[in-house]
């Protein structure tokens, strides 16, 4: 029933997301077809990697199909293979988890904690009790740093363990002086549409290290190790590994271009969207949204009310009501280690993932609620707060 009541597009009152398409993305698409040069590396794709790259602060930027095929594309990189754990936290995409089993490798799924949402490092350590994993994935869920960021860079280093930051929904957060990306060896971004840059479907990757772009590089071109301007033409079809055709064609690098071009102000509208959201659910019993954690400014790319005094079927019940009168909302992520197909990777507790799961409800965070002084976000919390009188 539930499938039945979601609300096509144009009938919404309030979107879950949008994308903000007022730069020159017309005037750069047209520009790719003028040119006839549809297919890789082309110009506006590598002044997006560029571009992104300078954003984040880091040297390196590899623009790929998607944000899975970064991550895959990055523990390549990484000599991530079989025999190899990488640790993932149950609280995120599913593409977190099979990335690392595409590879061969076998998944840790660790619990969050219950603030931020983010990888919890007593979690972490508790692992490393039992063995040392290779790589661990750390995320910035919704547009929040994580709130163990710093301490878990700090163990990785000492460990000798990879980080790998998936920023996949957090462009342009801060932590302390540097924006999320900056504290692992290789960070991934995701740029499909909903996301605060987006072209359709990609993802990047961004890294200091030249040897690990250049092996990402490798491996997103089928593993073909003659695709620089240095080598023969002659050798450009020969291979020494098993790679992937995941490098991002030159009308999304042209999309790509135009939103890299206006993120400041689309990071500013959804942060007054979010800090709106985060005032009008303050102090309020029984309810409350992600943590800001000391030091941070989050991108607030959704934002979730978490509803705990309600009970899981009251809260499903809630969401369908908020649909009825027009809310594009989003359920949380299932968490990875309560899914049969990923339970045999679950060490430890999956608690907080679970609660998390049970009890929220994302709301409507389109980075045109930036409107009118957020009243979008102030209409949308009267929604909730009638639809909750009826429970």
């Amino acid at each position: 029933m539930g499938a039945l009541k979601r609300i096509k597009m144009e009938k919404a009152r309030y979107s879950l997301n949008e994308p903000y398409l007022k730069g020159k993305e017309k005037e750069y698409v047209l520009d790719v077809l003028d040119s006839g040069w549809l297919s890789v590396k082309g110009k506006h794709t590598k002044i997006f990697e560029e571009k992104f790259a300078q954003m984040v602060g880091l040297k390196y930027a590899l623009a790929l199909q998607s944000g899975t095929a970064a991550l895959h594309t990055t523990l390549l990189s990484l000599g991530i293979g079989k025999n190899d754990k990488v640790v993932v936290p149950n609280f995120t995409c599913a593409g977190c988890v099979t990335s690392v089993i595409q590879c061969g490798a076998t998944p840790v799924i660790l619990d969050v904690e219950n603030e931020s949402f983010g990888l919890n490092i007593n979690n972490v350590n508790e692992f490393l009790k039992k063995e040392k994993p290779k790589a661990i994935m750390l995320v910035h869920i919704y547009g929040f740093p994580a709130r163990d960021t710093k301490e878990i860079a700090e163990l990785c280093k000492k460990e000798n363990i990879f980080l790998i930051e998936d920023c996949c929904e957090a462009h342009g957060a801060e932590l302390g002086d540097q924006r999320v990306g900056k504290f692992g060896d290789i960070a991934v971004f995701s740029v499909r549409s909903e996301k605060m840059i987006g072209v359709g479907e990609g993802g990047l990757i961004l890294t200091d290290n030249k040897e690990l772009i250049d092996k990402a590089f490798y491996w997103a071109t089928r593993a073909s190790p003659h695709r620089g301007n240095e080598h023969p033409y002659w050798k450009m079809y020969s291979y020494s590994g098993i790679g992937m055709n995941y490098l991002m064609p030159h009308l999304l690098g042209a999309v790509g271009r135009a939103q890299i071009e206006n993120f400041d102000e689309i990071l500013l509208r959804k942060r007054m969207v979010g800090e709106k959201y985060q005032s009008v659910f303050k102090n309020i019993d029984g309810q409350r949204v992600q943590k800001k954690i000391d030091g941070s400014n989050p991108s607030y790319w959704l934002n979730m009310v978490l509803l705990e005094d309600k009970s899981k079927d009251e809260v499903r019940k809630i969401g369908e009501k908020l649909i009825e009168k027009g809310l594009v909302i989003r359920p949380p992520f299932w968490p990875l280690g309560n899914q049969d197909v990923f339970k045999k990777f679950a060490f430890g507790s999956q608690k907080v993932g679970n609660l998390l799961f049970e009890k929220g409800i994302i709301l409507p965070s389109s980075v045109f609620l930036a409107d009118d002084g957020c009243k979008g976000v102030e209409e949308i919390a009267e929604i909730l707060f009638d639809v909750l009188k009826m429970f």
